[in-house]
């Protein structure tokens, strides 16, 4: 038995191994690279570390669901293996919730640690970074989060509404740590955990992970089944997400329309799930809960609802390009899928199947999310009553604003989306970490470049000159290798010369149109690296469409 638990340990931290360091790495440069930027361009932002804790609960949600997702990574690989070890249910279950609560752990301890050597003072844990409460916290919502796992393989509309109400009193109990005087009071960091809050945390921990266990052993005994009413349930939404038919007769499909729902079911359907409808309940609950923190002002509140909303979906863009990118691959990346590469399709078809459904998933999430924005103006609403159409909200101006942010989250969610996606689906490993290096090699030259220039030449007119073609770099390789991707893929025939003529195009004349309302006057020379900057981002929107046809026939002919 510990034999056993010790090699699937060992996996466990395989898997886990990258997508950790990828984690914390993400969380510590970004504000790094800000700082760093901000000192080199000569701004202050000193006023920014008088009220460090304004950035507390921000980083707790992306930090949470960016460690839940490097576990949520690692469990799915380890699960079949653990369902089928010679060891009792109630063991496995606890080794599935322990290591996953290690893992959690160690990574906000890491993380915190790195902030406290580069942000914080020594005052950092009483005055405005709390760590033991919420730390406590995400301990027990794991183990919770695990009895709700286990318990979807046999839901029931009574279990999902129990679920629901758990979820939304813990985060009620949690934000009400932060607010000891009461709502109308001023929030004060959870800086002391109390012994009656440790034992209540604990008290839930403990029924969870017993309810947890219990609802493992009933899915690995094959007992765990859904209630009639979910099974019904459960057939119209895979008919709404596939376009399956249920209780009908069979009807002929094409190869490429089989391929296609195959393809769907195997890892867009998922993706949908988690980066559409996961998503939409978190946008809906955090508008909802800290409409407060956007100001008294219901026209701040709704535009911070739509910020809260574009990140989101940014985050959610790189949950779904994971989930779909690595959905093509085998395991370990050594072939692309049996059902894939040997499917009957030419190589042009094959490409066209499976960017449909990536632009399929992509839309779905989307309006799912954008659901949830709806849900919170809803909500507003509902609280509101009828004043809220007597107050300082000029429905000109929500609308303006809406379609604005609303532009910006689609290019966005594209962006980042199909371009990791067109790179996961090369299915290499090592080129993963090509790109992942001459990312942060590049910027890091940047960054040292600049430096250097900024200390010998800052009096010198040469200054100017060099540090716009430091700059001028990065926007140039991006524009210099799309049009190689396109030339390549034309030479390939993996596009035709109208698609590439259309998107050029496309590309010249959105370049044209931005730099005219945005740099109307070319007189700095800021204004024409600002340029070149918007030119290689709106080619970032266009790369997609030459980079994956490349990237599929790449892995798929290995």
């Amino acid at each position: 038995m510990k034999s056993a638990l010790y090699v699937t340990t060992k996996d466990f931290c395989k898997r886990v191994r990258f997508g950790a360091l990828l984690a914390v790495g993400t969380l510590v440069s970004g504000p790094l690279l800000f700082l760093i930027i901000t000192r080199l361009q000569g701004l202050n932002f000193d006023y920014l570390k008088q009220d460090m804790f304004a950035y507390h609960f921000a980083y707790l949600g992306v930090s949470w669901i960016i460690f839940l997702a490097v576990c949520l990574h690692a469990l799915t690989g380890c699960q079949k293996i653990c369902l089928g070890l010679p060891v009792p249910s109630k063991v496995i279950a606890t080794w599935l919730m322990l290591a996953t609560v290690a893992l959690v752990i160690v990574l906000q301890l890491v993380t915190n640690g790195a902030y406290r050597v580069l942000f914080f003072d020594e005052n950092w844990l009483t005055d405005y970074w709390p760590l033991l409460g919420p730390l406590l916290f995400i301990t027990t919502l794991i183990l919770v989060g695990h009895y709700i796992f286990w318990s979807l393989h046999a839901p029931s509309f009574t279990r999902v509404a129990f679920w629901i109400t758990l979820i939304v009193v813990m985060f009620w109990w949690f934000i009400s740590r932060y607010y000891p005087n009461g709502y109308q009071a001023k929030i004060v960091p959870w800086s002391h955990v109390t012994l009656w809050e440790f034992v209540t945390l604990q008290l839930v921990s403990v029924v969870a992970w017993y309810q947890g266990t219990r609802a493992f052993a009933k899915v690995r005994s094959g007992i765990a089944v859904p209630s009639p009413q979910w099974q019904q349930m459960q057939v119209w939404w895979n008919a709404l997400l596939t376009g399956a038919i249920p209780e009908s007769a069979p009807i002929p499909l094409s190869k490429r329309t089989s391929l296609a729902r195959l393809h769907w079911r195997d890892s867009c359907h998922r993706a949908v799930i988690m980066g559409g409808t996961l998503f939409m309940i978190s946008v809906l609950a955090v508008n909802l809960t800290s409409r407060a923190e956007f100001g008294t002002s219901l026209s701040r509140q709704v535009e911070g609802f739509v910020i809260v909303t574009m990140v989101f979906s940014f985050i959610a863009a790189i949950i779904v390009a994971l989930l779909i990118g690595e959905g093509v691959s085998a395991s370990g990346r050594t072939e692309m899928k049996r059902f894939l590469a040997m499917s009957p399709l030419s190589d042009n078809d094959f490409n066209a199947t499976l960017f449909w459904n990536m632009i399929k998933a992509c839309v779905l999430t989307l309006l799912l999310i954008q659901g949830g924005l709806i849900l919170s103006y809803a909500g507003v609403m509902f609280l509101e009553g009828p004043e809220i159409f007597n107050g300082d909200l000029n429905l000109n101006v929500f609308a303006g604003l809406w379609v604005k942010y609303t532009i910006y989250t689609v290019i966005g969610f594209w962006i980042i989306a199909a371009n990791m996606i067109s790179i996961l689906w090369t299915g290499r490993t090592w080129f993963y970490y090509t790109m992942i290096g001459v990312f942060f090699g590049g910027f890091s030259l940047f960054m040292g470049l600049a430096s250097v220039s900024n200390r010998f030449f800052r009096t010198n007119v040469i200054y100017s000159y060099i540090f716009a073609g430091v700059l001028l770099t990065l926007p140039l390789l991006i524009v210099g290798g799309t049009i190689a991707a396109y030339v390549v893929a034309y030479q390939k025939k993996r596009i035709r010369a109208s698609t590439a003529m259309i998107a050029s195009l496309l590309w010249l004349v959105s370049s044209i149109l931005t730099c005219y309302f945005k740099h109307p006057n070319l007189s700095r020379i800021d204004d024409i690296i600002g340029i070149f900057f918007i030119a290689a981002l709106l080619v970032l929107i266009i790369a997609p469409f030459a980079t994956i046809p490349l990237a599929l026939s790449w892995n798929r002919h290995r």
